[in-house]
């Protein structure tokens, strides 16, 4: 199969952005059989130290040319020292040095990437968004999903990250604050993909294509509510075009659950730190449907 690249972006943090790149792409490659490459854009780096212990994140980054920053900086002040090779960690996450999910690799980020933006404006590229696409469209090639996953705004990283992506997917949490930044969000992707068409060559027009509600809880009347708007909102905004004909809210909705929370401390995908929770049964599911929308109905 041809390789889909996706870009998880939404401008508002703790909408469970890194929670879905890290769980969707742990079910995917062990119980999918799918190689998946998560690269990790945020300064924050949530992603890669939920696959990575600290003491690892931090050696493996002492070396700025084994992270992302390496792309960019060697954009930016003209050097070739990132190696894809050197910077991949294969089969995340790893105890005792032992790859548990042989399909599952990582490209870490570094807290560095905050000076990232800066070093952009200051020189003012005109290309800068092209940046992480020309660097690791050679690299794409290897996976049947690379998931981006943004920083929590639209500036340049991100938009790096919507350039690269074949698709986008959004994360949502269904509330009224999540509703009026949802329809921000798609013009601003939109306008984005209209000012760069013309340097999508050879390449079909990335469109946001699904999205996922998060932190869902029944008894809550306004998550409903919520939900039930969102799809009004994709329905009433899918004749314009902004969005793919064929976008989506993936089902099911993942419910908030503790075993999702801890797993981040213990460094692992739900699935594999809980497999009997409520958090790993969402996620299986999710992947699942995941992988049909994204290989048999667009």
């Amino acid at each position: 199969m041809s390789t889909r690249v996706i870009a998880f972006v939404n401008f508002k943090g703790g909408v469970g952005k890194t929670a879905n790149v890290v769980n969707i792409g742990a079910a995917l490659a062990k119980y999918h059989d799918r190689k998946v490459l998560i690269v990790d854009l945020d300064a924050q780096s949530n992603a890669s130290l939920w696959l990575m212990h600290p003491e690892h994140w931090r050696a493996w980054t002492r070396d700025l040319s084994r992270t992302v920053y390496q792309i960019f900086n060697d954009h930016i002040v003209g050097t070739d020292l990132f190696r894809f090779s050197r910077a991949v960690v294969r089969g995340v996450p790893h105890k005792n040095n032992f790859p548990l999910i042989a399909n599952l690799d990582l490209l870490p980020s570094a807290v560095k990437m905050i000076s990232i933006e800066n070093k952009i404006h200051q020189n003012r590229f005109a290309l800068s968004y092209s940046f992480l696409y020309k660097t690791m469209k050679p690299y794409f090639e290897g996976y049947d999903y690379v998931f981006l996953d943004c920083p929590p705004n639209l500036y340049t990283i991100t938009r790096n990250a919507i350039f690269a992506a074949d698709y986008c997917v959004i994360p949502y949490i269904p509330d009224f604050l999540s509703l009026s930044g949802f329809e921000v969000l798609v013009d601003e992707v939109q306008d984005f993909y209209d000012r760069m068409s013309g340097r999508l060559t050879g390449r079909k027009r990335p469109q946001v294509a699904a999205f996922i509600i998060n932190h869902f809880e029944k008894k809550k009347n306004v998550f409903e509510l919520g939900v039930n708007e969102l799809k009004l909102a994709i329905q009433q905004i899918k004749p314009s075009g902004k969005i793919h004909p064929q976008a989506d809210i993936l089902h099911p909705y993942i419910r908030f659950n503790v075993h999702v929370a801890e797993s981040t401390s213990e460094h692992l995908p739900v699935i594999l730190h809980n497999p009997q929770s409520i958090g790993a049964a969402d996620y299986t599911d999710l992947a699942q449907n995941f992988k049909i929308h994204f290989e048999e109905t667009l």
